[in-house]
């Protein structure tokens, strides 16, 4: 299987193209995937809901049976259901243990979406010297989420991540591919900081001076090939829409609407589901009180992710975590241009694709009153949840015309950084990111065509930019001036930022983009046991139905972990290579028996 590569394309080219718009126009194409359809009808389900709104159906209404319309059968031993990151994995791994595997996507493309991996104590890590204390961070991650989520299946990704990239690599290679460790720290912050520092992503060396493909732009052709020479089957364009289960319970297969109609495959071994969580399903999200969504202007991602794989599992008698309140993966790096609508912040949100790669930077922020709100220098969603506070639920990020000098200043890392450095990623991520290594690069790459584009305002004055941001001038000027004078000082008396991501705002022209949230992934699902087996209200498994990836509940709640960076495809992929060794009854490379008591 052959991909195209990036490595023949110009610098010039590369700076005034994708990464000049600002927005994430392929994003469509690497998802690929359509929208489910809508149920119709009522039904008794797991979570005990028997009533619709005279609107719409609730998330879990299960449709009518098309059973009668089954067309054709067919065995397999293992059946995964999607195409993403995780459900390749666990095809592959399964696979390559000898199990005989058919994956059906929905869409007609594999996506190729994420691409940076955080695990520990892999053996890149410890070749560079970088231990962990797994048990600090299992513990830490449980504070993250206040004790809503699965401690156990949080430990099994700790004491298996670092076999799990050992064998991403070793995969790789075989396809002439390797994997980096991106080990930049945030280097004002102690060495003992509570998050893993470095994290993992693939890549194609050598590295070139123009941009270079990385994550899952590389990585996944690669699998499909390892996966098709293992002998598996990715059946694309078939949309799985039940699950088989007999008389005990036990799911044995799927019945799955595609090329050649409506068919039921058989899994002697099991079923995993595999879709995606459900980013593209507002009413789901509206109905499970993810609030979040709504006040994020750009919901790039969610195109097919429909809950497909979770509302399959409840319909089979799974439970889902019991709080999903705000559990998203959100950057603070939508950029709104419509002000008739604002992205729809405050409605369903989403309807504004521009994005404002930059919005993490720890700029000056300010509300639709001209008046700073916080401390700039937190996690992303943290800076989003700050700013969804303010009046009309967006905020304006402002800088100057020595924005290089301050962002070179800030040392901001993972995917935050914009600005080269040895050891860190300096390459193409996702069509859009690149750090740059001159303030001239800066300027091409981020800063002109933004403000060509609309997502960035650019005046002379204070006073013009009030005027432009339609915020009061004389409260704006007034921000400013005090916002200066502490960075004079080195000390921010008002909310406490860190003296070196101070900066004045004293040489024009002067910049500002109207901000709101970029909402990537939703984070929960279905509970699982240590087999990764979907279970019921009762804690017993459902034999025959394995979850894997972003269907998987229990180890976010209520906000994502951002300074360990990589860390949801990390826990989506390793657990869905561990599911792959359950279902092939293999040990865990770590086993963990605290965690096999537990269920």
């Amino acid at each position: 299987m052959k991909t195209q590569g990036r490595n023949d394309i110009s610098r010039r080219s590369f700076l005034t193209g994708v990464a000049a718009t600002g927005a994430f126009a392929a994003a469509g194409t690497m998802f690929g995937c359509a929208p489910a359809a809508s149920g119709e009808g009522k039904a008794d389900t797991a979570s005990g809901k028997t009533t619709e709104t005279a609107s719409e159906a609730l998330w879990d209404t299960q449709p009518e049976s098309v059973a009668s319309q089954i067309a054709g059968t067919e065995d397999h031993e293992i059946i995964v259901v999607g195409a993403g990151n995780s459900g390749v994995v666990c095809a592959l791994e399964a696979a390559q243990l000898g199990g005989e595997v058919i994956v059906l996507e929905q869409s007609n493309a594999a996506t190729m979406w994420a691409g940076d991996i955080d695990a520990c104590d892999s053996k890149l890590m410890l070749e560079q010297g970088f231990e962990v204390d797994k048990e600090f961070i299992i513990h830490d991650l449980v504070r993250y989420a206040s004790g809503k989520c699965d401690e156990n299946l949080i430990r099994l990704w700790a004491y298996n991540s670092g076999a799990f990239v050992d064998w991403y690599q070793e995969n790789l290679q075989k396809k002439g591919l390797d994997v980096m460790l991106d080990s930049i720290k945030k280097e004002f912050y102690p060495a003992d900081s509570f998050y893993t520092n470095v994290y993992h992503t693939a890549y194609k060396p050598p590295f070139e001076e123009t941009a270079n493909p990385m994550g899952s732009e590389v990585a996944m052709p690669a699998l499909l090939e390892l996966l098709e020479e293992a002998g598996g089957v990715v059946q694309y364009g078939a949309k799985v829409v039940e699950l088989v289960q007999d008389d005990s319970g036990k799911v044995t297969g799927v019945v799955a609407d595609g090329p050649d109609g409506i068919k039921q495959y058989n899994a002697s071994r099991g079923v995993v589901l595999a879709t995606g969580g459900f980013l593209g399903n507002k009413d789901m999200m509206d109905q499970l009180g993810v609030a979040a969504h709504k006040y994020c202007s750009n919901h790039t991602g969610g195109d097919g992710r429909n809950g497909d794989g979770i509302k399959l599992a409840t319909w089979a008698g799974a439970e889902i975590d019991s709080s999903f309140a705000g559990s998203m993966l959100i950057f603070d790096r939508g950029c709104i241009t419509t002000d008739e609508e604002n992205g729809d912040i405050g409605g369903q949100g989403g309807t504004n694709p521009n994005l404002w790669w930059p919005g993490s930077q720890p700029f000056l922020k300010v509300n639709v009153l001209g008046q700073r709100f916080c401390n700039e220098d937190g996690p992303y969603d943290f800076e989003f949840n700050l700013g969804v506070q303010q009046p009309g639920h967006f905020w304006w990020q402002i800088f100057d015309s020595s924005s290089w000098d301050d962002i070179v200043s800030f040392g901001t890392t993972i995917c935050s950084r914009v600005v080269a450095q040895e050891g860190a990623k300096n390459c193409l991520l996702l069509g859009q990111y690149y750090p740059c290594r001159s303030a001239e690069e800066w300027d091409e790459v981020y800063v002109q065509p933004n403000v060509e584009n609309g997502n960035l305002i650019k005046c002379d004055t204070i006073d013009e930019l009030a005027k432009q941001m339609n915020v009061p001038a004389d409260t704006l000027k007034a921000t400013v001036d005090r916002y200066n004078t502490i960075a004079e000082s080195g000390e921010d008396t008002d909310h406490g930022k860190a003296p070196w991501r101070l900066s004045k705002l004293d040489e024009p022209p002067f910049y500002a983009a109207k901000m709101s949230g970029w909402a990537l992934a939703t984070l929960g699902g279905v509970h699982v046991d240590y087999s990764f087996r979907a279970v019921d209200k009762d804690g017993k498994a459902i034999e025959g139905l394995y979850m894997s990836g972003l269907d998987v509940g229990g180890f976010f709640n209520g906000n994502y972990p951002e300074y360990y960076g990589g860390l949801c495809m990390g826990r989506c992929t390793t657990l869905a290579w561990l599911a792959a060794h359950a279902i092939m009854e293999e040990d865990y490379p770590t086993p963990v028996e605290s965690a096999r008591l537990a269920y």
